[in-house]
């Protein structure tokens, strides 16, 4: 997220004289500050767990690809995904230091259980983490973080701790070059330890994955960012490379490649040093807003938002492959094998890939069952669960069940 305050300081270009004194300092970790930018709480509680409603199911609708116009319709029912989701409960949004809902924005799954990320929506700032699991069937909080000066933006896991890609408000009374930080949390089951806080460059935190090919964290950092690698040394995480690349939004591993990408092209760092080679142009026309994060499938081709359309390119070639219109703005996408998980406004959409060519098996509007704005942001499928971040409705759960 890009707060107001700080477009307006990249556009005087004051930070080319901030950056140009503190860029030199590659290893940029705060551990003091860090347990007071990210306060953790190991207390459980059950007074954001709202189970109204639990047990009622949500049909897919089968849908077909119509040819002439690439627009997806809804048919009569057939097999083609014969799924269904029961609702199991969601965790109301935490409370921010101002005593306003926080938005939930993504969950990340770990073993058996799964971290909702949240933030403050527009100028102000605040965020935090709810680790839950899933008890008798139904959604219990474990655990929680709250960082009421700096936004999650994006969260993911491995190697047994939480990545918090953050926008840090205080981030010069610690010394970080930029507000762009990542937050690094241990984890013991449901338990938080031991917050670590590695700068990065760069205005906003869009992208953070971490490689188990090699335990390194990448992390895709915007207006005056790129890509940055954090390294580990025993437990301790550092900034140990950076490369520059304008306008950086999102990191996606295809087959051991370490892929950035913004709004027109993509590019491939390498794993250790993050120089930059492969740079290409995206083959359709979008900006910064429109292409959305870029997720890679088994082939190492990519998949990704723009507009209403699932865009489908060659990882080799650049070229375009296909694309649809799935009928709703692609918020985000969750591939579970040979599923891809489509999240447009308030639905979730089910595709996969057939002979080079999307194909669109089912279809479901969660508004219809839960009535009011109902607006995902983001959704997860983990094992036989489906994690629905919808904004300042909470994170609603389903089981993933066979009709």
């Amino acid at each position: 997220m890009l707060k107001n305050k700080y477009l307006l300081v990249a556009a005087l270009l004051l930070s080319a004289t901030i950056y140009s004194c503190k860029k030199e300092a590659q290893d940029i970790v705060q551990e003091d500050g860090a347990s007071k930018i990210i306060k953790i709480n190991n207390g459980t509680s059950s007074s954001r767990v709202d189970l109204t409603n639990e047990g009622i199911t949500l049909d897919f609708q089968n849908v077909s690809d119509v040819s002439t116009s690439n627009t997806v319709t809804t048919n009569a029912a057939t097999d083609a995904f014969p799924y269904q989701l029961v609702y199991k409960g969601k965790i109301n949004p935490q409370i921010g230091v101002n005593n306003n809902e926080l938005s939930a924005l993504e969950v990340s799954a770990y073993g058996n259980y799964y971290a909702i990320a949240y933030q403050t929506p527009g100028d102000a700032y605040g965020g935090g983490v709810d680790v839950i699991q899933i008890q008798s069937g139904t959604p219990q909080l474990v655990s929680s973080v709250s960082t009421p000066d700096a936004d999650i933006t994006c969260i993911n896991n491995g190697g047994g701790r939480l990545y918090l890609g953050m926008d840090l408000k205080t981030y010069e009374t610690y010394d970080y070059p930029a507000p762009a930080v990542v937050g690094v949390v241990r984890t013991s089951g449901g338990s938080l330890a031991d917050p670590q806080v590695v700068g990065l460059e760069g205005y906003s935190t869009k992208d953070v994955k971490y490689n188990q090919n090699n335990g390194k964290v990448y992390a895709a950092s915007s207006s005056n960012g790129g890509v940055s690698i954090i390294s580990f040394d025993g437990q301790k995480a550092s900034r140990t490379a950076f490369q520059p690349y304008g306008g950086a939004r999102s990191i996606t591993i295809s087959n051991q490649d370490i892929i950035a990408t913004n709004g027109y092209s993509y590019a491939t760092f390498n794993a250790n040093t993050a120089a930059e080679t492969n740079y290409k142009w995206w083959p359709v026309p979008s900006n910064n807003i429109n292409i959305g994060s870029v997720a890679s499938l088994d082939n190492g081709n990519f998949i990704f938002g723009n507009n209403y359309y699932l865009i489908y390119v060659d990882k080799t070639t650049g070229e375009l492959i296909n694309q649809v219109d799935v009928g709703g703005w692609v918020n985000s996408i969750s591939i579970v094998s040979d599923k891809i998980y489509i999240s447009t406004g308030n639905s979730l959409v089910v595709a996969t890939i057939e002979n080079n060519k999307i194909k669109i098996l089912a279809k479901t509007h969660f508004s219809s069952t839960f009535g009011g704005d109902f607006n995902v942001i983001s959704s997860r499928i983990a094992g036989n669960y489906v994690f629905v971040a919808c904004g300042k409705r909470g994170t609603y759960v389903f089981n993933l069940k066979k009709s």
